[in-house]
């Protein structure tokens, strides 16, 4: 939301996204009809409870918008920004560098034509078509986990929803052997919610052995209402898809001028929805380097191999803990049900049995398991540390940040999920805070420009400090006043130093300001931006 915002589409993503009393909610259910049971339902994605804990990390609202509601804002806002260039109904054949440029080969699906564009540079962005078998770059990770079917229906299912504030609905049935087998139901709109017939949904399970081989649109009808457990339920089916789930990466994220982001870089499970968000970050990412690029390319050539030396890891990472995500339903979720796969319905039944009866002897010992089991899921549910606290070591060249950074990194070297640490350590998120500028409260992260570096200081700026790639922010009288002190909680440095921020909100560099020359503060620069 914090690059919508940057883009000027952040509030129409607001309205059209789920309302705040639907986007902050998830729960498992057994089912929905005469037998079916809640098992669970809690605050999720920053809502309910945790609203106030999100406020402190942006100025932006963790919003849910499906891809299909999305994809027309962002095509109308590229439009409005580069008219008659966006085009669709055009194959692309082959992308063959050569030299200062790209050669970019068209096909028109409506006429048949065929031509050749010339580009400096080249993003691949191909939903994960594969591209990357045409530049002969393999791809690491785990494939094939598990096969998938998912449904995109239209029914009136607000009406037999046993709590439509549920976003996500996760299915556990004994008699399909619990979690994803069982499959899960999310709401996609559109909202404001208008004609309940309308209303659109996406329905999703795994493939078992008592399926059919021919799986089609019919056999996802039945397996929905068996699910749900509403057998006559009204259904108009909209599209229906086979998928593998996949957590692999990309080895290389970069070929000379061609670059690969979104799914051609990575292929990232659903389970947490950060697919997407990631891809989006990958473009942020990029696009800053490619500018300067375009100002000099020998010159900053080495500032656009640190795209992938940043994003390839976070791509591998999120995928490895989207897959988590998904196993943790069945491993963690199901096991403190006693459910299991390979046990017949009977035994699930038996097993789930005491969790739904206060006076079984197993009932609390089973409430508390399930209560454990929502702890290891807040991965996917409620995650600061993912979701805001990810961060680059590279750019850390000093090490300050140490072997923990601030706490961001655990000391078997993985990523804190479970809390967010606000550091400018380099390679870290600039915090959020607001300043104060003629009784108007501004978040910090506005006042980053999008084609130079922001360097955010309290002292007197000085001569030595001027230069072209950099914009200067005083924090102080005749600046930008920190009302509210949060500024100088976080920032890192003393009065006379400063914060230096990239145009993707990331710390590039902080420390004292006083000691610099010209000459050495553009060293500096240099070197911070891979300069050559």
């Amino acid at each position: 939301m914090e690059i919508f915002r940057v883009m000027g589409i952040e509030h129409e993503v607001y309205r059209q996204a789920a309302p705040s009393d639907r986007a902050g909610r998830t729960a498992w259910y057994t089912g929905f009809g005469k037998e079916g049971r809640e098992i669970i339902s809690r605050d999720a994605w920053g809502g309910g409870k945790y609203a106030e804990e999100y406020a402190g990390f942006s100025a932006t609202k963790y919003s849910i918008l499906p891809q299909i509601r999305l994809e027309p804002i962002l095509r109308r806002r590229a439009e409005e920004l580069n008219p008659g260039m966006v085009v669709f109904n055009t194959e692309v054949l082959d992308v063959q560098e050569q030299g200062d440029g790209v050669n970019v080969q068209v096909k028109s699906r409506e006429t048949g034509k065929e031509d050749v564009h010339r580009a400096r540079y080249v993003f691949i962005s191909d939903g994960g078509r594969m591209f990357t078998k045409k530049l002969a770059i393999e791809w690491k990770g785990e494939r094939d986990m598990m096969e998938m079917v998912t449904a995109h229906f239209a029914s009136p299912l607000h009406l037999q929803h046993p709590d439509p504030r549920n976003f996500i609905t996760w299915f556990s049935n004994p008699n399909m052997g619990g979690g994803t087998r069982t499959g899960y139901l999310y709401q996609i709109g559109p909202w404001p919610v208008g004609n309940l017939e309308d209303q659109e949904w996406v329905f999703a399970c795994a493939r078992t052995e008592e399926d059919p081989a021919n799986f089609d649109d019919i056999s996802m009808l039945k397996r929905l209402r068996k699910t749900l457990g509403i057998p006559d339920l009204p259904v108009r089916m909209l599209s229906f898809s086979h998928w593998k789930v996949n957590a692999i990466y990309a080895e290389r994220w970069r070929c000379g001028r061609i670059f690969l982001l979104g799914d051609a870089a990575h292929k990232i499970p659903p389970w947490g929805a950060l697919g997407m968000n990631t891809g989006i970050q990958d473009v942020q990412n990029l696009v800053w380097k490619i500018e300067f690029a375009l100002r000099d390319e020998a010159g900053y050539d080495r500032l656009l191999d640190t795209y992938e030396t940043e994003r390839l890891e976070v791509g591998r990472r999120v995928g490895q803990t989207s897959a988590n995500n998904m196993r943790s339903h069945s491993d963690v979720m199901d096991q403190a049900l006693g459910m299991s796969a390979t046990k017949s319905p009977e035994e699930n039944r038996n097993a789930i049995a005491p969790f739904f009866d206060p006076n079984h002897p197993d009932h609390e010992r089973m409430q508390a398991a399930v209560g454990r089991a929502q702890k290891i899921l807040d991965s996917e549910f409620k995650a600061p540390g993912s979701e805001v606290g990810w961060f680059y070591p590279s750019v850390d060249m000093a090490n300050e940040g140490g072997v923990d950074h601030g706490g961001q990194r655990l000391p078997d070297g993985s990523l804190n999920t479970e809390f967010y640490f606000p550091s400018t350590i380099p390679g870290h998120h600039l915090p959020h805070c607001e300043l104060e500028k003629d009784g108007n409260k501004i978040p910090i992260l506005d006042l980053v420009p999008l084609r130079a570096l922001a360097l955010f200081h309290e002292g007197a700026a000085t001569p030595e400090l001027t230069d072209e790639r950099v914009r200067l922010v005083h924090i102080g009288p005749g600046g930008y006043d920190d009302t509210s002190g949060n500024w100088r909680k976080v920032c890192g440095v003393s009065t006379s130093g400063g914060v230096l921020v990239r145009p993707d909100g990331i710390v590039a560099w902080r420390g004292d300001l006083k000691s610099f020359s010209r000459a050495t503060w553009r060293a500096l620069l240099d070197r911070i931006l891979h300069f050559q």
